[in-house]
């Protein structure tokens, strides 16, 4: 992929009157700056290094000015994909994700990938070229205005802004209102959409950006009175206390802070699937997951007695997080939520604290303020161990539901729990892991230990299928030195599986593996025991995804055993670019047994009610 510097240093070809004449592009910086330009300076100035893309003649003076910055253009084959990719973008830079396409039916492929980043409050910016003002309300060709479809009247449900730029007066204050959403504390999202016309009008102002000037702008509130109760209430007292961690702190900066913390104070850390990569699942203090696809030590402890305090930490309580809102997850104890976000924070629970504050900031204090308090702590700190003691004899994993009897009736593909755990143990500690929905996403929670560098991603809350296939690509660009391992479906291919050229065009260094099992898996095996739908309805072709891989410019592999997993592995890792591997698996029951007990249990709760 062509470097930022040489992109800076490279020609500019015009097209004129009697031909294309070629400028240096040292010169072509120097010409009047129009509003294209001022917008995308704006994403270099928060240093934006990829925006996701689909070209048309809309959006050109925003392409054009793209060439001209040091933000690198990925097009991708759909709009919804691009906007998955910013989503990735945004989870593994910290930063938020940027999107362009043209308005109409460019912002309408943009609403699925808009509903999910809302639904998982990931901070993305859409950008749009619309038509030219002059050609509104006239019929004009793909008209989004509000003269046409009236795109904003679609898009504002699912954003924090959705703006319409028609006045070269207020582009820079809407660019700047647009732009003020999207830090990693608000987690908005913003749609902003320019006329082709006036994406071309020069700027007003200087014509050359002021050199030096860089706001400085503090966005993370820390609430240390309230952190200073929470330490002389809860942490500093002989209290068995348990942290229950949500998908804003399932961040490399956060993570940290968090396994600091729990060792700090001896707390058992459970995460939600949002979380899973907030905390180092090998680790003594490590419980797993709660929720959906939970592992026993998570679950028999949170909702057991022996908690005093829960302590809630960037989560939703939503209900695959709180197992369809176990009563039990509350109880006789304590809950205590401390989170940066109380949009729709604990619908369903009435916490006994709530506390608002930055989730990095909180981490950070907590961590400081523990030092004058050594010799106390360290009193509470033995009465905790020898809690955590009790808490190692329950197991972490759920055992194979279903594998004896399936191998007696002949089946001979793999068990995917012992392919998780098998890539597992090839992959690098710091591999960056990218999950979809289906069967896989249920086995990949249970089976693959997360190390706790942030390091696990999935679109928990929406969950489209497809939608790693996408994102894995904006997270691996975000982050290069991290290994990426995309875990997909032959499902999810269907939807998506497209974008892996995407991957192959700009050489992206990254693992694609379809968990192929000629279905829709999870619900599947419902329709295998009689309990759902025809299986007519969830049996899929077995289509030869090598193959598919092959014809997009992506190496591949297939695995069936194990040990052609590893030779797939290794031919991966040697490969500089894409590799897909399809392997080959069976439809097993999967390890949710918590799960669809406690779906019974609120059935019968409503029924009751």
């Amino acid at each position: 992929m062509e470097s930022h510097a040489e992109k800076m240093h490279a020609p500019v070809a015009l097209a004129t009157a009697d031909g294309i004449r070629v400028i240096p592009s040292s010169v072509a910086n120097m010409a009047e700056r129009n509003n294209a330009d001022i917008i995308i300076e704006g994403l270099e100035a928060r240093g934006i290094e990829y925006i996701f893309l689909v070209p048309g003649k809309l959006v050109y003076p925003l392409i054009k000015s793209i060439e001209d910055s040091t933000v690198t253009g990925i097009v991708g084959a759909h709009e919804t994909a691009c906007g998955f990719m910013a989503d990735g973008y945004a989870r593994a830079s910290r930063k938020f994700g940027a999107c362009l396409g043209i308005s109409g039916p460019g912002t309408m492929n943009f609403l699925p990938a808009m509903a999910a980043a809302q639904a998982d409050k990931i901070p993305v910016l859409y950008l749009a070229g619309s038509i030219a003002t002059y050609h509104e309300a006239q019929g004009a060709f793909q008209d989004g205005s509000n003269s046409g479809i009236d795109e904003l009247t679609v898009v504002k449900p699912l954003l924090s802004a959705a703006i319409e730029v028609k006045n070269n007066f207020t582009l820079q204050h809407e660019l700047r209102r647009s732009l003020s959403y999207l830090n990693t504390q608000r987690k908005g999202r913003a749609y902003l959409s320019v006329p082709v016309d006036m994406q071309k009008k020069a700027a007003i102002g200087k014509s050359q950006p002021e050199s030096g000037r860089k706001p400085l702008c503090r966005e993370a509130a820390v609430d240390q009175q309230a952190l200073e109760m929470l330490l002389d209430s809860y942490l500093l007292r002989g209290l068995n206390i348990a942290c229950l961690v949500g998908n804003r702190v399932n961040n490399p900066q956060d993570a940290k802070l968090l396994l600091a913390v729990a060792e700090k104070y001896r707390l058992p850390v459970a995460t939600t699937l949002s979380g899973k990569g907030a905390f180092p699942e090998q680790h003594e203090l490590a419980l797993g997951l709660y929720g959906f696809a939970g592992h026993t030590r998570a679950v028999e402890t949170i909702n057991g007695d022996s908690v005093d305090v829960l302590l809630v930490l960037g989560c939703d309580l939503n209900q695959r997080d709180s197992l369809n809102w176990n009563p039990k997850l509350h109880g006789t104890k304590t809950l205590v939520v401390v989170d940066e976000d109380f949009d729709k924070v604990s619908s369903h629970y009435q916490p006994d604290v709530e506390i608002f504050s930055s989730l990095s900031g909180s981490l950070q204090y907590l961590l400081s303020a523990a030092e004058p308090h050594q010799q106390r702590l360290a009193c509470m700190n033995r009465l905790r161990d020898q809690w955590i003691g009790q808490l190692h004899s329950l197991p972490l994993e759920q055992e194979h539901p279903d594998l004896p009897a399936r191998k007696v009736l002949g089946e001979t593909n793999m068990y995917p729990g012992d392919a998780i755990r098998h890539l597992r143990s090839r992959m690098a500690d710091d591999t960056n892991v990218v999950v979809d929905s289906g069967a896989h996403r249920i086995f990949m929670a249970h089976h693959w230990q997360a190390r706790g560098g942030g390091d696990y991603h999935t679109s928990s809350c929406l969950a489209p299928m497809g939608w790693a296939i996408c994102a894995g690509i904006g997270i691996k660009l975000a982050a290069p030195q991290r290994n990426c391992l995309v875990v997909t479906g032959d499902g999810c291919m269907l939807m998506h599986g497209m974008e892996i050229q995407t991957a192959a065009r700009y050489r992206v260094k990254m693992t694609f593996v379809v968990m192929n099992n000629s279905a829709h898996g999870a619900m599947h095996i419902d329709t295998l025991q009689n309990r759902g739908v025809s299986a007519a309805y969830t049996a899929l072709p077995n289509h030869d995804w090598k193959a598919f891989a092959n014809s997009l410019g992506v190496a591949s592999a297939k695995a069936s055993t194990l040990e052609e997993l590893d030779c797939a592995l290794i031919a991966a890792a040697e490969h500089d670019g894409p590799f897909l591997i399809e392997m080959i698996v069976g439809n097993h029951r999967v390890p949710n047994r918590y799960y669809a007990d406690s779906f019974s249990d609120y059935e019968q709760r409503v029924k009751q009610s």
